[in-house]
């Protein structure tokens, strides 16, 4: 058993059980574009030491503290939970330990694992000195060559969710003291009984969507099931007290937001509600020809690979422009994508075809599109203005749906762009070869890697990114549509 097993089982007993019996591979949202182990020995200019390997038993970590006074990555074992530390340093009698993070700010929840590693260790007989944290420097730019003694930090602090200070590792660590050995017991018949039954919860949706619940939960619910609505912390109260469609929710009972009552408003008209007047006013007010839908696609690099950018920046490696000049043209394509560092040939071709004035759609644009063109703008300062300028003229499709102005009960409380596209206007991105972005930001990573598949991706990237912005298209008009039907 690891810690993550522990908590695996803490949240539901089920997806522990999965978790053992049904692995799934993890996909990180990232890109893990080095080795923080690596940066780690260059930072501490490290030459002898034991390096620990993943299935390593705890008899090679302890026979290796015998010989070494440094230890990396070592494994180590009681009572049938293993435990892993990044680094480890002798001092006198003591070890003091150091924790990685291919994060800019860990957080203090860490300190229940770091707690939990010291109770193993104590329990072998180590004594424990000082605890530190070794994460990447958020404000470290890099230059041509990377450097690593500013890539790192080396700290004994952990951070709030608002990335200040919450305490050092080690007195966190202190406060949240238990045994950890006490639910191995239960994990063990766990694991060795059938699959627990399921039931559905809030631990289903903790920190997003459980990556089991459609295993669980194979079964469509209905369109108006009360665990659709959006923004109540109540529904499972609702639901315990026998309410199970939207339809039969006490409004006291509700925040009373604007999604909400779309929500409601829908599930007693036929699952269909729109704001006349409000969407009225956005499209008058907002959409103006010609009219530019944008869309881009992007990879996000956990450790900077090029001059100019920090951890966990993103590099903007494709476009797609659809340019409906008047009302009724037809519409103009205009398409890149780079490989490498591709920033400002990426730049200049976007500036060279997209029109000069007008309104720019884009869906969910501030935390995507938008915010690309103000760290391009950072980066590449000779261009700022004229990304700024773009910035100024964008208008987020998504906010129709984001306010409650319209709203399909086939939704099911979600409004991405490919499911709008799906019920509105019949678009299917399965059918495409590559059909979400992780799988394009994945992708494109192969083209260098893969020359004899390089040219199939890049028409497969383009014409992903080309739905994307011709359903912009298809969706703002099916709106107008609505409109217009009186």
């Amino acid at each position: 058993m690891h810690l993550s097993d522990i908590k695996h089982f803490e949240r539901c007993s089920r997806l522990f059980w999965l978790c053992m019996h049904e692995p799934k591979p993890f996909v990180p949202f990232v890109y893990y574009n080095g080795s923080m182990n690596d940066y780690i020995q260059e930072y501490f200019s490290l030459s002898d030491y034991f390096q620990g390997q993943a299935g390593d038993d705890s008899e090679q970590a302890l026979q290796a503290m015998e010989q070494y006074k440094v230890l990396l990555n070592a494994r180590f074992e009681y009572q049938n939970l293993r435990v892993k530390v990044s680094m480890m340093i002798k001092q006198s009698d003591q070890w003091n330990l150091y924790f990685s993070y291919a994060t800019c700010y860990p957080r203090e929840s860490e300190a229940q694992k770091i707690a939990d590693t010291i109770c193993v260790l104590e329990a072998l007989g180590l004594v424990i000195g000082d605890v530190s944290i070794i994460h990447l420097n958020a404000e470290y730019v890099r230059s041509q060559e990377l450097n690593v003694k500013e890539l790192l930090v080396v700290t004994p602090y952990l951070y709030h969710r608002h990335n200040t200070i919450k305490g050092t590792a080690l007195s966190l660590a202190n406060q949240v003291r238990r045994d950890v050995f006490a639910p191995i017991s239960g994990m063990q018949k766990c694991y060795e009984e059938d699959a627990p039954i399921m039931a559905q919860g809030p631990y289903c949706m903790k920190g997003g969507k459980c990556r089991y619940f459609d295993d669980c939960f194979p079964n469509p619910i209905a369109d108006t099931c009360i665990t659709n609505l959006m923004q109540t912390a109540h529904k499972y109260d609702l639901i315990n007290q026998g309410i199970h469609d939207i339809k039969e929710v006490d409004l006291s009972l509700l925040e009373g937001t604007r999604q909400q009552y779309a929500q409601i408003m829908a599930a007693h008209h036929n699952g269909f509600y729109m704001d006349r007047f409000a969407l009225n006013a956005w499209v008058k007010e907002d959409i103006h020809y010609p009219i530019s839908y944008l869309d881009f696609e992007w990879e996000t690099f956990v450790y900077p690979p090029y001059e100019g950018m920090k951890p966990y920046d993103v590099l903007v490696f494709q476009y797609s422009l659809h340019v409906e000049e008047t009302e009724n043209a037809s519409l103009i394509h205009h398409e890149y994508i780079g490989q490498g560092d591709c920033r400002t040939a990426f730049i200049e071709h976007l500036l060279a075809h997209i029109p000069k004035s007008g309104t720019i759609l884009v869906f969910n644009m501030e935390g995507a599109e938008k915010l690309r063109l103000h760290q391009l703008g950072e980066q590449f300062p000779a261009y700022r203005d004229a990304l700024e300028s773009l910035c100024d003229r964008m208008v987020d499709l998504s906010l129709p749906f984001a306010t409650g102005c319209i709203y399909d009960s086939r939704m099911r409380g979600f409004y991405s762009l490919k499911k709008l596209a799906e019920i509105f206007c019949g678009l299917d991105y399965h059918k495409l070869d590559i059909s979400q972005g992780l799988q394009a930001a994945h992708s494109w990573r192969m083209m260098e890697d893969d020359e004899e598949a390089a040219e199939s991706i890049r028409l497969a990237l383009l014409k992903y990114c080309a739905m994307d912005t011709y359903a912009e298209y298809v969706l703002l008009h099916h709106m107008i549509d609505l409109l217009n039907q009186g």
